[in-house]
């Protein structure tokens, strides 16, 4: 019987002698590999060292720039144990390139305080993905609908609007009776619910294999690093993919 050895790592907040339990770190150090040690053995083989120095805390595992040019001296990647899988940051404006970004864009009614009469407005959810390179053919299947809207393309902004159903309904919505009982956001939450998560796409999409879901708006936003986006992969192929893809991309910064 084989044998594995763990690194457990745990972190206690005490208050009026009380101990809360706030972090747990768990690596695994010998007799198997964890999605953390792969990682890391990914970037070894890479030769990522050489370029960037790393920095272990009891909640993550940072890389900088050893030589950082302007704006490069925070963190380029950021690495950490969670139980949905392993945590990947990267900063927002080098991920962003090479995300697919659907804006759903809609024009619903309001009533201001300082107006008498109803207006339009307009507002745009988005959602992120990263397409796996190795199964975009999967993905063009899923979005066969709207091969004239990506043109092949796996990466970039691309919109798709919601004027027919958001007019239905905010009609409903802001109709005399229920005018009052409602706000603005409380529509876009509805809308979000209801219509863009069913979305044939974006519904196919989040079910899909063949990509990550880095969320929408604010969702996919490191809260801790809060200039990155965050994504949780608990797969070893497509986090083989993911760092390999990424950290050329991040090596290639100087």
């Amino acid at each position: 019987m084989s044998k594995i050895i763990y690194d457990l790592i745990q972190r206690f907040e005490v208050e009026n002698g009380v101990p809360r339990l706030i972090s747990t770190n768990i690596q695994v150090i010998e007799g198997g590999e964890d999605l953390m040690s792969l990682a890391t053995s990914l970037l070894d083989k890479l030769g990522f060292y050489n370029k960037f120095q790393e920095k272990r805390t009891s909640q993550y595992i940072g890389y900088k720039l050893k030589n950082p040019g302007k704006g490069a001296k925070r963190y380029q990647l950021v690495l950490a144990q969670r139980k949905e899988g392993l945590s990947i940051s990267i900063p927002q404006e080098i991920l962003e390139p090479y995300l697919l970004k659907l804006n759903f864009s809609i024009n619903f009614f309001t009533k201001m305080p300082e107006l008498k009469n109803v207006v339009a407005m307009f507002h745009e959810i988005s959602k992120f993905y990263w397409i796996i390179p190795s199964k975009k053919n999967v993905f063009f299947d899923l979005s066969k609908e709207y091969r004239e809207t990506f043109k092949d393309q796996i990466a970039g902004d691309f919109e798709l609007n919601f004027d027919g159903i958001a007019y239905k309904e905010v009609k409903n919505a802001y109709s005399d009776s229920k005018i009052q009982n409602i706000n603005d956001m409380q529509l876009v939450d509805i809308i979000q619910n209801k219509y863009i998560s069913k979305h044939p796409l974006s519904n196919s999409l989040d079910n899909s294999d063949c990509c990550l879901n880095i969320g929408k708006g604010d969702i996919g936003k490191d809260k801790l690093f809060n200039y990155a986006y965050q994504v949780a992969i608990n797969s070893r192929g497509v986090l083989e993919e993911f760092i390999t893809y990424f950290a050329k991309i991040l090596m290639e910064q100087q």
